[in-house]
């Protein structure tokens, strides 16, 4: 079983480094490259440009990247979005790659909550059957923090599938769009 999941964890990181190279190789809009060329005498009686704020850059700057589609690795794939989401979407991974990081940020905190809990709870169930000594009394033992946990998991990964599915009709998609 380790195998397994060791062989899958080493697929999918080859499939998303393929495609990462691939993009960045060969992009798909490649802007010409413009020389402009100056008179010295024409530099000396132009004006300077105006000053701008910090935030105005920052805005122009993801403006530019927008517009250009400059983003590292260009377009996203369709097929990595999906298979991240199925086999590692509950950790988020499938939000990160298509430039959600907030949404990552949540599925992936709710996932290492449901496994804390989970974990806690199982630990004090445990220790709760041992110390009565019967099995009998187990569903009276059940720590609430085993089934808020296993809730929680269990929620995460429902996302996580919905989101599959969402990407593999075109209702979810980063916002640069998916290559074609």
């Amino acid at each position: 079983m380790k195998k397994l999941i060791r062989l899958s964890f080493l697929a999918i990181a080859l499939v998303v480094a393929t495609v990462s190279s691939t993009n960045a190789a060969f992009p798909k809009d490649q802007v010409a490259s413009t020389v402009v060329s100056t008179n010295v005498s024409t530099v000396a009686n132009v004006t300077p440009e105006p000053t701008i704020t910090k935030a105005q850059a920052k805005k122009q700057l993801k403006e530019f990247k927008k517009a250009n589609n400059w983003y590292a690795g260009g377009s996203k794939s369709k097929i990595v979005a999906a298979l991240l989401a199925f086999f590692l979407g509950g950790f988020g991974v499938h939000s990160f790659y298509m430039g959600n990081k907030k949404k990552g940020f949540i599925q992936l905190g709710a996932t290492v909550l449901g496994i804390i809990l989970l974990i806690v709870g199982a630990t004090k169930t445990v220790s709760a059957v041992a110390a009565v000594g019967t099995t009998a009394a187990v569903s009276a033992s059940v720590s609430p923090l085993l089934i808020i946990g296993a809730v929680l998991l269990f929620g995460v990964s429902i996302w996580a599938f919905v989101d599959f599915i969402r990407i593999l009709t075109g209702g979810l998609a980063p916002e640069e769009g998916f290559e074609s």
